[in-house]
């Protein structure tokens, strides 16, 4: 990883003491995206808990990017993502970059990791199923338990809400590298932080309660390519969490392997992926699983997909318990033209506390909804 290191920062220098001065200086842009989405959602009250059934949504994102390519054949870009809705005030996406053909591509900010870029998995054409969209509808339980490393029983079912199978996507501070692309082979390692807004000194752990300099790393390699017609996609990535600051029987490194395919014909995709974590969130003996599946059918400017989704967590290090959520979408969309798409889709969620068996649990939730709206981006 040093060397890693070494060589990021040593490309760098590269790059700022061979610029010419006949390169043209970076311009910005401005882009981004708009998704206004309202829906009706069917779903448990228990415990008194009441939910609305008619709801909206927004999502919106304001992109700043720029490159120039010098003499040297190096290209630098910059790229500053933000989130642009009214109660959002951080960002997404922040970063510089160093790439050419030959040397692949290097970041250096607040991104995601390289894995995450690799990653496959089932294809949606609406709401998403592997990405917390579902979670925006149908609530997700939160309940009682603890998160941070001083808690050894009554964990509750809790996942992120890009981790049912993909790769974490926080954007911490990182430094992350792909290499070129060889005949459709692709690698990648990426080495900081997991948490938003935090450097790596300063990071705090999920609960909040414990400070320390929680890193992380990620490696992995994809394929992709094309034979007679026929679209192949497929990786298998690596992750592993190491705790700084924090210490006892009950903390442990996290480790999570996943893999995903995903291949396309005619107009028709097939994909999923799977994970499987040991040690979730650093608490040691607390597993978990996950796995997606889905299919997706485009033909013009309209697209259809199903997609099904299942993860399981263990409920606490002894027990022999696991708390699940099951999901599965149901997608259509028609491509207006200039960037605006109308959607369309049906869902539906299952959350059980394995841990719970009180008839009408806060802990658990299940229900169904219908939403719609424009996605714009521009």
């Amino acid at each position: 990883m040093k060397k890693l290191l070494v060589a990021s920062t040593a490309l760098v220098a590269f790059a700022a003491v061979n610029s010419a001065q006949a390169a043209d200086p970076i311009k910005i842009s401005v882009g981004g995206y708009m998704n206004q989405f309202v829906g009706y959602t069917d779903q448990d009250e228990d415990g008194q808990q009441d939910y609305a059934e008619v709801n909206i949504n927004s999502e919106t994102e304001l992109y700043f990017r720029g490159s120039t390519t010098l003499d040297n054949g190096l290209t630098i870009g910059v790229n500053i993502d933000r989130y642009s809705d009214r109660d959002d005030a951080g960002g997404d996406d922040v970063f510089l970059q160093v790439s050419s053909d030959s040397i692949g591509k290097i970041r250096i900010g607040q991104t995601k990791g390289a894995a995450y870029a690799l990653s496959h998995s089932a294809p949606n054409v609406a709401l998403g199923n592997n990405d917390g969209d579902v979670s925006d509808w149908i609530a997700r339980p939160t309940q009682t338990a603890k998160l941070d490393n001083s808690a050894s029983t009554g964990e509750t079912f809790v996942y992120s809400d890009q981790t049912m199978t993909a790769d974490e996507g926080n954007d911490g501070q990182k430094i992350v590298y792909w290499t070129p692309n060889f005949s459709g082979f692709q690698a990648g390692v990426s080495y900081g932080i997991q948490r938003n807004g935090a450097a790596i000194e300063s990071a705090v752990d999920v609960g909040g309660s414990n400070t320390r300099n929680d890193t992380a790393w990620d490696a992995g390699i994809a394929y992709n390519g094309e034979f007679s017609g026929v679209s192949v996609g497929a990786d298998v990535t690596y992750q592993r969490n190491f705790n700084g600051g924090t210490t006892g029987t009950l903390v442990e490194d996290r480790e999570a392997w996943r893999g995903g395919l995903s291949v396309g014909v005619a107009g028709f995709t097939i994909g999923g992926s799977y994970r499987s974590t040991d040690n979730e969130r650093s608490i040691k003996d607390i597993d978990s699983s996950g796995w997606d599946l889905g299919v997706s059918y485009k033909t013009g400017p309209y697209g259809v997909s199903f997609s099904y989704a299942s993860f399981e967590e263990d409920s606490s290090a002894t027990a022999t318990t696991e708390d699940k959520a099951k999901t599965w979408v149901l997608g259509g969309s028609y491509d207006m033209g200039a960037g605006v798409t109308l959607i369309g889709s049906v869902f539906g969620a299952e959350y059980d506390d394995g841990a719970t068996n009180t008839v009408n649990s806060t802990n658990d939730n299940e229900g169904f909804g219908v939403v719609t709206g424009l996605k714009v981006s521009f």
